[in-house]
């Protein structure tokens, strides 16, 4: 059966919209692990209705960004060490993978211009570290854009939402080491 409905498009609803927000403010450390999420100060910040920021709490519990707490409300979710190594875990099961079963698909020019940009990141040390985090977070997206496996996908831009607020948190503002740069850098090259 076929509907008469138009197509919605990649316009995000009210409720996706606020999640994406919330989502990124978690992601970068803004809204940080233990913090309340009250739905009437979010509702009256964000000059919209409850409903909207209910259904987003929702989803970020869903994807583990935030606690739901029965009676009590809604709280930016924890990062504990078994998080840590579980997100590891998922990145070193699935990585490899999506990006094999993506790499065939991605133009030639893109994996160059790719590997261009990543060699010369290795001649200029700790002063690059925005440009290295900018570099690896386009290197995952280039594979992730093309894996045809939606569930797949999914996976793992939630693993990779996950892994990179958890860099937010442990870097609190302050650059990595220049050691460490290195050797993820020369790991992506490979």
């Amino acid at each position: 059966m076929e509907y008469p409905a138009e197509t919605l498009g990649p316009n995000l609803s009210l409720k996706e919209m606020v999640y994406e927000n919330l989502r990124n403010q978690i992601i970068t450390g803004k809204l940080t692990p233990g913090m309340r999420l009250p739905e009437e100060e979010l509702s009256r910040a964000m000059n919209i209705s409850r409903a909207p920021i209910r259904e987003a709490l929702n989803m970020l519990h869903r994807d583990g960004f935030a606690t739901i707490i029965p009676r009590r409300g809604a709280i930016v979710s924890l990062i504990t060490p078994e998080d840590i190594r579980d997100n590891w875990e998922m990145r070193e099961l699935l990585e490899p993978y999506g990006a094999k079963v993506s790499a065939p698909r991605i133009p030639d020019s893109e994996i160059e211009a790719m590997y261009e940009r990543i060699t010369a990141l290795l001649n200029k040390g700790e002063e690059s570290f925005q440009e290295y985090v900018q570099s690896d977070l386009d290197l995952h997206e280039m594979f992730f854009q093309y894996v045809t496996n939606r569930q797949l996908r999914d996976v793992l831009m939630t693993t990779k939402a996950h892994s990179l607020r958890m860099r937010y948190y442990a870097e609190n503002g302050h650059a990595m080491r220049a050691d460490v740069i290195r050797e993820a850098t020369e790991e992506h090259l490979t």
